[in-house]
């Protein structure tokens, strides 16, 4: 099994009171997990958020100052919104990304949930306009395989069209070359570098119900859960490998290119890690409430009444990882008998804990956890 790290800015603050000690922070951790043997540490994407200094606004370059502070640890974006990015920066920029970090990377991918951040960057990117989001989200990514895939490339689409029209180039050095020109007019656009990894770095999407579960399928994108129970996860996990299994004409194990986040806590009890936990862990929770909608916090079949709070005492048994780390084994465990899970992203660090508790939570899970499944320590 393999074990990641996961973290958000804002949770990854401590008693940081600006970016550059809050940055410091997350160096400090990154590195301690790379010590630690995690295989990756994942960066979350945030703007305008409540937190004071807690945004991230472009996880592709502080990978690149984490890339340069390692040498193992693979660094990923979880995610990067990509209806907020124009796709051509997006793919220049996680290019750029892989070569620093020589083929380190992962690459994750969103659609953004929340209503204030989205239409800052592009009238489409509302996930209130269910459409509209979903169609450019799926345009940003074409564009950025096309120009991962080809040497030359055009695109023409309801939120894009590449080469502008009437782009011209003429330099007396460059005669017209008809690999990407028709005369002066330019017909295809190059854009360098290449990925260090070939074709191009894994490719991921954050998902949390059906409907996005098909999507990453249908791309080819592999999967990334966060909140539903082992049930719900299992039942999309089945989704996921019987639509990839149609598409490309062989068998997806269940499981296979699927990944689950979990917020975890490790503690010497489960009093413990609620005392110092409780708070910042729930933070994230509230904030998602209703944004996602409860249903994804259910098993099949079930349905929540309405006065069914999303409480500690409600979300601790479904789809946390808190406590002891033989109650915190026990729930992997689960998870790996009812999903066949191979990939578990381990978000260790929440808003309000003192940095010396984060990294005391990073090293108790690689420590006294992560042996158990790994076979290492």
């Amino acid at each position: 099994m393999r074990f990641a790290a996961f973290t958000t800015v804002a949770a990854s603050a401590g008693e940081a009171t600006n970016a550059a000690e809050m940055l410091d922070n997350i160096r400090q951790q990154t590195v301690l997990a790379e010590e630690l043997g995690f295989e990756a540490m994942w960066l979350g994407e945030h703007h305008f958020g409540p937190y004071g200094i807690g945004d991230l606004p472009n996880p592709i370059l502080l990978g690149a100052d984490l890339a340069a502070r390692t040498s193992r640890i693979r660094i990923g974006q979880m995610a990067n919104i990509a209806p907020w990015w124009h796709p051509i920066r997006l793919a220049e920029d996680l290019a750029m990304l892989d070569n620093m970090a020589k083929g380190r990377v992962e690459v994750g991918f969103g659609r953004g949930i929340w209503p204030y951040e989205g239409p800052q960057f592009h009238a489409n990117a509302d996930p209130r306009k269910d459409a509209e989001n979903r169609e450019l989200f799926r345009e940003t990514i074409e564009i950025v395989r096309k120009i991962w895939s080809d040497e030359y490339f055009s695109h023409r689409g309801d939120n894009y069209s590449f080469p502008a029209e009437d782009t011209v180039f003429s330099h007396p050095s460059h005669p017209p070359n008809p690999a990407w020109q028709d005369g002066e007019r330019v017909t295809r656009l190059r854009v360098t570098p290449r990925p260090y990894q070939q074709p191009h770095p894994p490719l991921w999407m954050t998902v949390s119900t059906d409907r996005s579960v098909a999507t990453a399928a249908e791309l080819g994108l592999k999967a990334c859960y966060w909140q539903p129970p082992p049930l719900r996860i299992r039942e999309r996990m089945e989704l996921y490998a019987e639509t990839r299994s149609k598409l490309e004409g062989r068998p997806f194990a269940l499981g296979e290119d699927q990944a689950v986040m979990r917020s975890t806590y490790v503690a010497s009890s489960m009093e413990e890690a609620r005392r110092d936990a409780e708070a910042g862990i729930m933070s994230a929770f509230i904030f998602n409430d209703p944004f996602r909608g409860r249903q994804v916090f259910t098993n099949p079949g079930e349905a929540l009444d309405d006065d069914v709070r999303l409480d500690w005492d409600f979300l601790e048994p479904r789809t946390l990882l808190v406590g002891s780390p033989d109650h915190v084994a026990e729930k992997i465990q689960e998870l790996q008998e009812v999903c066949s899970l191979d990939c578990l992203l381990v978000e260790f660090a929440h808003m309000g804990i003192p940095q010396r508790k984060m990294l005391r939570n990073l090293e108790r899970f690689a420590t006294q956890v992560m042996p158990r499944f790994t076979g290492i320590g």
